[in-house]
């Protein structure tokens, strides 16, 4: 397979949808459009130079941007598994190309390409079948979500993608390809994974040596004592291996949600709603969102129906139950003075409610990249306690950046998935200066939330970014796992692809 060597196919491959990442064409010699496992292994054994893998291009960590030039390898044109006999075949045409997947009603999995797209999965689904996890971006391609462990909104009841995958085929650096399926290989007691390729060759990989803060998290290789072969790759950001087939779980649809889009008159009244929302989790609450009053002032254009003196909402998703939860709910909000809220119980309705959560970050990426700007945002999250705390550094953050920078407009605002303690605080930034201040203060932001046992990435990744620490741009993970936690990293992968050949610069710079 030859790839696409045209500079104006290749740039379209050069950055992400956070704009702060852009390789230089002239370091990358092409990108090639695999459509199957053979031409994906055909791909990587017919040069030894370094690969990125890129899926949909909707990450905004820099993951998929090969700022170490070489080749790209574009997994959207996978997008239809192979018949191995088992399963239905459930076939969709799309814009972007036919779809295929493999379907195990009994056991209510799905063989998946990696290229389909969370959009696409819920077209080609039996109607009575769903897909747990709730990843913001529906566009994101199903190998992205699960390179990065992602999330959404619904993840605060089912979990992120990690508690969803039951299988997955790798290609490695080499070609060789590693069959992995949920159950069968764990850590032993000294942490060593032992396994074979499908070519019969043997792998003795021992865990990280690091210990994972205790909250959401999608920051570095997985590592727990007795864990799962698959759990290694799940969130490893395209370093040990390219992804080939995924099966996934999926459940039951849900039939019965309501969503309650509430505004209040002050932040402390939507954060003390959260709090009692959160605690009722087993109620069937399945995602709470927040938005600050910053963050309703930059939709407010679009919606200018919101109540003009709102400072803060608050989305909640729940199963309805009949009347239970809906009175539940009802009486909540009026004990925390709610002003007004919007209840949506159909399927027109909720995806309305949807396209609500999902204009502020669409709006927050499109003016930045119409300002010449690119995303300097968070993606932290800290346990239950120590939320409050993690708040109030947010506003007075905003406030530090607001005053050194007095101009119009919004400087900051803040979102994101309260449920599970993890909210976006984004700077709008209008100059160089103002960005340079902004990546000071994140640092402040993520070197309090690691000190009090949070995460840098709770659903992202950590792709390529640094922080601004000393005048020094410091990997994500150094201060959430130190040096040593980084060459923990570097070990790892150098078991898997001897020649980090895959996704250089992601997770660890190249010198370790």
């Amino acid at each position: 397979m030859l790839p696409v060597c045209e500079t104006s196919r290749i740039v379209q491959y050069l950055t992400d949808e956070s704009n702060a990442f852009v390789a230089s064409p002239e370091t990358v010699s092409g990108v090639f459009f695999p459509e199957s496992e053979a031409e994906l292994i055909d791909i990587l054994r017919s040069s030894e130079e370094p690969v990125t893998v890129s899926g949909a291009g909707t990450g905004l960590t820099g993951a998929r941007v090969p700022m170490l030039g070489g080749t790209v390898i574009s997994t959207e044109r996978m997008r239809r598994t192979v018949d191995n006999g088992t399963g239905i075949s459930l076939e969709r045409d799309s814009p972007a190309g036919a779809v295929r997947i493999h379907l195990d009603e009994s056991r209510q999995h799905a063989r998946v390409a990696p290229g389909i797209t969370l959009a696409e999965l819920d077209t080609v689904l039996p109607k009575d079948l769903s897909y747990g996890p709730d990843p913001t971006e529906r566009l994101a391609s199903l190998g992205g979500t699960v390179a990065t462990n992602a999330s959404g909104a619904r993840c605060f009841y089912f979990g992120p993608t990690r508690s969803w995958i039951d299988g997955l085929r790798v290609v490695l650096a080499d070609g060789d390809v590693l069959v992995l399926r949920r159950g069968a290989c764990a850590a032993d007691r000294d942490g060593m994974l032992r396994f074979r390729s499908e070519s019969g060759k043997e792998y003795c990989v021992k865990i990280p040596n690091y210990r994972m803060p205790q909250v959401k998290n999608a920051a570095g290789l997985y590592s727990k004592d007795g864990m799962d072969l698959i759990d290694l790759f799940i969130g490893s950001e395209g370093i040990l291996g390219i992804f080939s087939e995924i099966t996934v779980k999926l459940q039951p649809a849900e039939s019965d949600i309501v969503a309650d889009l509430a505004f209040f008159r002050s932040e402390a009244d939507a954060q003390e709603a959260v709090g009692r929302l959160r605690a009722v989790k087993e109620r069937g609450i399945l995602a709470i969102e927040y938005f600050n009053g910053n963050a309703l002032d930059f939709i407010r254009d679009q919606y200018p129906e919101m109540p003009h003196n709102a400072r803060a909402a608050v989305l909640a998703e729940l199963k309805s139950d009949g009347l239970k939860n809906m009175d539940f709910l009802a009486d909540l909000l009026k004990k925390h003075g709610v002003l007004e809220d919007w209840c949506a119980n159909n399927p027109f309705d909720r995806r309305k409610m949807k396209e609500f959560r999902h204009s502020l970050p669409d709006s927050i990426n499109s003016f930045l990249k119409q300002h010449d700007s690119h995303k300097l945002a968070t993606d932290i999250a800290v346990p239950v306690a120590e939320f409050p705390a993690m708040m109030d550094r947010y506003a007075e953050t905003g406030c530090r950046f607001a005053e050194k920078y007095p101009r119009e407009g919004k400087h900051w605002v803040l979102y994101g998935h309260v449920g599970d303690c993890h909210a976006h605080f984004n700077f709008i930034t209008a100059s160089e200066d103002e960005r340079r201040f902004a990546r000071t203060l994140i640092a402040e932001l993520a070197e309090f939330a690691v000190s009090v046992g949070g995460t840098l990435s709770a659903e992202h990744g950590v792709g390529k970014k640094t922080l601004l620490i000393g005048g020094k741009n410091v990997p994500y993970l150094q201060l959430m796992y130190g040096v040593s936690g980084l060459r923990e990293i570097a070990r790892v992968k150098k078991a898997l692809d001897p020649g980090t050949r895959l996704n250089a610069g992601n997770m660890v710079p190249g010198n370790y």
